[in-house]
């Protein structure tokens, strides 16, 4: 490897870095590695596998299409920064909650979501860097609030 493709390599780790995938890290714990398509999340004393969209596309299309669920199972979304982020339930077939985060993880706001009302906008509170949606009622049968943390498994 050349020094000057060494330089260039360098250079765009850090603009990675200082984007949202620094963001990221932040809450996923900090890691080399490009962000994965699924992580473990702890979420009080359980362990979550959510898929992860990241890719306009991905957010677009999010959990579109699904049928179900696996009790434990849900989609993290990881959303430009600054940005005011929207969500609806068009192309969604099953009930979900959604849970709101900070860069750190810190839940903000939770709020269920019908299939009925597709037309229906959620709206992302203000500091949103993630949004999870899980199965309807997901959270609160942990008994999960505002304030509490979610976790990337190591």
């Amino acid at each position: 490897m050349t020094q000057s493709t060494k330089l260039f390599l360098v250079a765009l780790a850090i603009l990675v870095s200082a984007g949202s995938f620094g963001v990221y890290s932040a809450f996923l714990e900090a890691s080399e590695t490009p962000i994965p398509a699924s992580v473990q999340l702890i979420i009080g004393k359980k362990i979550v596998e959510a898929k992860v969209a990241r890719a306009d596309k991905e957010l677009e299309q999010g959990l579109s299409g699904i049928s179900q669920l696996m009790e434990d199972e849900g989609m993290l979304f990881v959303l430009p920064k600054n940005k005011k982020t929207k969500f609806h339930m068009k192309g969604v077939k099953i009930p979900l909650s959604i849970c709101y985060l900070d860069w750190r993880g810190k839940i903000l706001k939770m709020e269920d979501m019908n299939p009925e009302t597709p037309d229906l906008i959620y709206e992302a509170p203000d500091k949103t860097r993630y949004a999870l949606e899980m199965n309807l009622g997901w959270f609160l049968r942990d008994g999960l609030k505002k304030g509490d943390q979610i976790r990337r498994k190591s």
